[in-house]
């Protein structure tokens, strides 16, 4: 009876290791399926996907596979801007690996998943600019990373704490294991994570005013690039390239790289890569004095900003795809344990071949991780040393603007109005009070002038009215001609001033506007012409003049405005024979 007891207790031991391999190979099986859905953007998913893979590694009780899992999920979660379900990921596979059992005796598995999660914790803390915690995970990551035996892995975790130290502001340290992952990548003969290094090496030691340092990078770096195919590889060479031109002021060598990463293949997949281009060239041709080429690129990248809002406008409907489809994937995932509980008599038949499948899936695995590991510290390193110079100069810009005009309220309008109160209080004469009223009219008008469309700081306003109506001629190009004529005698567009063009662009809008909108025109015509007595506008259209349904809009619009610059309009409209709009003004 005992021996029979014992036979009994053997074999539910035998089923229950069996079940818990094969856990083990589903939850490998579905961090795969995740870090697929991830690569090609489908991030909902993989976040859907990975969590399950943790409940079934929690359920194995595999602390390395736990661990696995949830820096997995954590790093989707992060994409999707889900900081505190990231945090809480990372919390859980934080709390495994501080424990004194799982730090005993740890094996390659465990050191390399300690490591990756510290770096995925720094590139976190960065991105939320806390930059003493990102430099302590870094490190930390560092020192568990120095403990794997292989090379490669160590290259790409070293490539990427030395670009977390570089946000962090700790230069000395960032070259010091840029160059330790430059040496690793040699040594495992890998070429991308070589010239990477040194890339990142070559801007560091130009940052620290090491010249010759920096050259000796340089020449590593183009001495490796003939060899270099991967597109995201050669970008992060360009941009460092064009960050030490824009840092020493070589507006002309800044040019010759950003042409460079325009003419790369596959940029057209990185609309935001290609903004900041335009945005940093225009200010360079402008630094060069090429105004033409600098208002050419401005169009660009007003062309571009509009296309990704337009991107942005359809993500509602994406939105609504991807919860379908992760809706599919939990009820195949459901069928799939349905299953899989079916057939788990079968594979204990299996065992011996489930166990070599097994095995070579963890290699699989492993590798596949690593390649994951590479792909996300690519990112991580772009964001961390290229985006946040250009986002803190940015916001930099946007503030003193602020400020500035939070000034020009505070100390000009607001005492003017003060005064107007305490006039009206005292009894003060209508004169006084009259003249204070016109004074905070004027400086609001003032200010009103001075936030001038980007367009004039590099165009005339022949050429910005041309684009203009161009751009409406396109719009209307099925049922309105619309056309531009202009001419400059004794004096140039440029002699005309930025008041007095912003105020006859916003009349030429208007009237181009009321025509297209309410006339029914089939024709519409812009002249505008230059000379020593002033400047003269005249609107013609062949449709029905429209008198405003209430006072105050339209021509009432136009007069205000050509008042403010002492110009004059008026409108004539016969019966049915059209309408002409003139504008003149005195320069």
């Amino acid at each position: 009876m005992k021996s029979l007891l014992t036979v009994v207790m053997c074999a539910l031991c035998c089923l229950t290791s069996l079940a818990n391999t094969d856990k083990i190979n589903e939850v490998v099986i579905l961090l795969e399926a995740a870090d697929s859905l991830h690569s090609i953007g489908r991030t909902d998913s993989a976040v859907v996907v990975g969590q399950h893979a943790v409940t079934l590694a929690n359920e194995c009780n595999e602390p390395t596979l736990i661990v696995g899992a949830n820096s997995a999920t954590g790093v989707y979660l992060r994409s999707l801007g889900k900081i505190d379900e990231a945090l809480e990921s990372y919390g859980a596979a934080l709390e495994i690996i501080t424990s004194g059992q799982f730090r005993e005796n740890p094996d390659q598995d465990a050191i390399e998943e300690i490591a990756s999660l510290y770096i995925n914790l720094a590139v976190l803390d960065l991105d939320m600019q806390h930059k003493d915690e990102a430099a302590k995970n870094a490190l930390l990551s560092a020192e568990w990373i120095a403990k794997s035996e292989d090379p490669e892995l160590r290259s790409t975790i070293y490539g990427v704490v030395g670009s977390v130290l570089t946000g962090c502001g700790d230069l000395e340290n960032a070259l010091r294991y840029q160059d330790l992952a430059y040496q690793d990548a040699l040594a495992s003969d890998n070429t991308d994570s070589a010239f990477r290094a040194a890339a990142y090496t070559m801007l560091i030691a130009d940052r620290l005013g090491n010249k010759a340092d920096a050259q000796v990078w340089r020449e590593k770096c183009q001495s490796l690039l003939p060899d270099i195919e991967a597109m995201m590889t050669r970008l992060l060479y360009y941009q460092a390239e064009c960050s030490i031109a824009l840092k020493n002021d070589n507006a002309k060598d800044a040019l010759i790289w950003f042409n460079k990463i325009l003419e790369l293949d596959g940029i057209d997949n990185l609309p935001f890569i290609k903004f900041d281009c335009y945005n940093n060239m225009h200010i360079a041709y402008a630094g060069l004095g090429d105004f033409e080429n600098a208002y050419n690129v401005v169009l660009q990248s007003n062309e571009l900003r509009d296309s990704i809002w337009e991107e942005e406008k359809a993500e509602s409907l994406r939105d609504l795809t991807v919860k379908y489809e992760t809706k599919e994937t939990q009820l195949a995932l459901a069928q799939s344990e349905a299953r899989r509980a079916n057939t788990l008599m079968w594979l204990f038949a299996a065992a011996a071949l489930l166990l070599v499948g097994v095995i070579a899936f963890i290699v699989y695995a492993n590798r596949q991780r690593r390649r994951r590991l590479q792909k996300e510290m690519e990112f991580a390193a772009l964001r961390a040393d290229i985006g946040q110079q250009l986002t803190a100069q940015y916001i930099e810009g946007l503030e003193n603007e602020r400020r500035r005009m939070s000034r020009e309220l505070h100390d000009g309008v607001c005492n003017d109005l003060l005064a107007i109160q305490m006039n009206i209080s005292n009894g003060q004469s209508i004169d006084t009070t009259a003249r204070l009223i016109d004074s905070c009219r004027e400086s609001v008008r003032r200010i009103s002038h001075e936030l001038m469309p980007p367009e004039f700081a590099y165009a005339t306003i022949d050429e910005v009215i041309r684009y203009y109506v161009a751009k409406q001629a396109e719009a209307n190009k099925e049922h309105i001609a619309l056309s531009y004529t202009s001419a400059a005698v004794g004096r140039d567009w440029t002699s005309v001033p930025d008041s007095v063009a912003l105020e006859v662009y916003r009349i030429v809008q208007e009237a181009v506007g009321n025509a297209v909108r309410h006339s029914g025109a089939s024709e519409i015509i812009v002249r505008l012409e230059l000379s020593s007595d002033g400047l003269s506008l005249t609107v013609n259209d062949n449709g029905t003049f429209v008198a405003a349904s209430r006072k105050g809009l339209g021509l009432d619009s136009m007069r205000r405005r050509a008042n403010s610059i002492n110009g004059s309009v008026s409108i004539e409209s016969g019966n049915g024979a059209g309408t002409e709009v003139h504008m003149t003004v005195k320069i």
